[in-house]
């Protein structure tokens, strides 16, 4: 028979993804990050299409409009763009399985940008309001700023980079301030409080295509280690407070080829 705990950690988890699933009907299937961005002549800017959680789609194929404005290469999924004459209006399209976003450049001529000039922006969630940005604890390869948005079902935290390219998103409270992940006879905490390393997962930093030092260089930078027995074989396990993440490369590149985060609920 169940404990008391057990039940109430299954029907946290019911609410939890229940109210991501509500979350994610009401965002767009694919957007650019970032939407918008303001460039000088000879800068170079990099682009990721991101799904309804945030985090990096796959396959993407990109295009962009005026092509005599900018140069477009691609490094792994994401694109890189270097502003090569004045624009008032480049396109960059983004498109993956059937769906398509666009963000917006302006490439201006002069040699600094004016003061108050917005850099980048990302694109707004429909129907939320950003109340606050909030500096990240520094950590290899996460995200540099947390931006706090109030949504009609309750707050959003997305995860973002220096340069506007959003990592991830999550709905951290429902509807009434509940922390959605939590039993409900728990008072909600504060947001900032939430906004630590052991919300995030090695996992987050890894890509398809790293090799096996790349992989190594995040793992040191989280104070994880990699033993030798480990080293030599095609999968490693990482395992943190609250998640694990499972890594497998492929046998003759040594290059990652498939990741796998999980939830520890203690």
């Amino acid at each position: 028979m169940p404990s008391v705990k057990q039940v109430a950690c299954t029907m946290a988890l019911a609410a939890s993804v229940l109210s991501a699933r509500t979350f994610a009907q009401n965002t767009p299937a694919l957007t650019i990050s970032p939407g918008k961005a303001t460039m000088l002549v000879g800068e170079t800017r990099t682009f990721r299409a991101v799904g309804r959680d945030g985090r990096i789609r796959h396959g993407v194929r990109w295009g962009i409009s005026p092509q005599q404005a900018v140069t477009l290469t691609l490094d792994g999924d994401e694109a890189v763009v270097q502003a090569k004459q004045a624009s008032s209006n480049v396109t960059l399209t983004a498109y993956a399985d059937g769906d398509s976003a666009d963000a917006t450049v302006e490439i201006r001529s002069e040699s600094t940008l004016p003061v108050g000039s917005q850099i980048w922006s990302v694109p707004p969630i429909p129907g939320c309001k950003s109340e606050k940005l909030i500096q990240a604890v520094p950590s290899a390869n996460g995200p540099d700023l947390y931006d706090q948005e109030q949504c009609p079902r309750g707050t959003v935290i997305r995860a973002l980079t220096a340069d506007g390219r959003e990592l991830w998103r999550r709905q951290i409270t429902g509807a009434g301030g509940v922390l959605a992940n939590e039993p409900v006879t728990k008072p909600p905490a504060d947001t900032g409080q939430h906004l630590d390393l052991h919300r995030s997962s090695i996992c987050d930093g890894i890509s398809p295509g790293m090799t096996k030092d790349e992989v190594s260089k995040v793992a040191n930078g989280r104070s994880l280690s990699v033993g030798k027995k480990q080293w030599q074989g095609d999968s490693w396990e990482f395992e943190e407070e609250g998640s694990r993440c499972a890594i497998s490369f492929d046998e003759k590149s040594g290059a990652v080829v498939k990741k796998k985060k999980t939830i520890i609920i203690d």
